[in-house]
């Protein structure tokens, strides 16, 4: 957490892990963030741009236990975009590991060739079947549903579905604009009752930002 040449501190970040303990690293995706005047974020540019290869960072790790995913086989819809795919891509390796199957991811991004965020992986999950649904929507190529919110709307029927099978829903990423749109597409969907009983129940969970 120090800059180079700097004994100041930086501020503290937080990001989700993107890996799971057997993978034998820690794992996280940063995205750079540059600021109106040009410059960079405190954290996202100093990991990016300022910190080298072999550089020594102090952090530590805080348990989320209100994202972990659920032990049992039930269905579980999971809902991101961007960076949002690291808190994501650590439950779904994790579920698929255990032999959890029944895995819908819908995500998005902005472009298909240049933001494949984890997504080779999440392909060969998917053709592996470990991961039952893969929704990608690339919000700057779209013809049609241009965002997360969009595809869920358009897949109406199956979110029911999935629901009523007994799925919970996990959401990561965006706090502005991902996360209210995903709300209010499942309110849409299921009902503000029915949503809001999902989350009485544990079974819509959220790590947005």
């Amino acid at each position: 957490r120090r800059a180079r040449g700097d004994d100041e501190l930086l501020p503290h970040r937080e990001y989700s892990i993107a890996s799971v303990p057997a993978d034998g690293a820690l794992h996280l995706v940063v995205r750079q963030q540059v600021l109106a005047d040009g410059t960079l974020g405190a954290g996202s540019g100093w990991l990016t741009a300022h910190a080298g290869v072999g550089d020594v960072i102090d952090l530590r790790v805080r348990r989320n236990a209100g994202f972990h995913a659920p032990a049992d086989g039930r269905p579980v819809l999971f809902v991101g975009n961007g960076t949002g795919i690291a808190g994501l891509r650590a439950l779904l390796k994790a579920r698929i590991a255990q032999g959890h199957q029944r895995n819908w991811l819908v995500f998005g991004e902005r472009h298909a060739h240049a933001d494949r965020l984890h997504v080779d992986e999440l392909e060969a999950w998917h053709a592996a079947g470990g991961l039952e649904r893969l929704d990608l929507v690339w919000s700057r190529e779209a013809r049609g549903p241009r965002y997360v919110q969009d595809r869920l709307r358009a897949a109406a029927d199956a979110v029911r579905r999935y629901v009523a099978d007994g799925a919970s829903i996990y959401v990561c990423g965006s706090l502005a604009g991902m996360a209210p749109g995903v709300d209010a597409a499942l309110r849409g969907i299921l009902g503000d009752g029915g949503v809001d009983d999902l989350a009485a129940a544990g079974r819509y969970r959220r790590d947005v930002y």
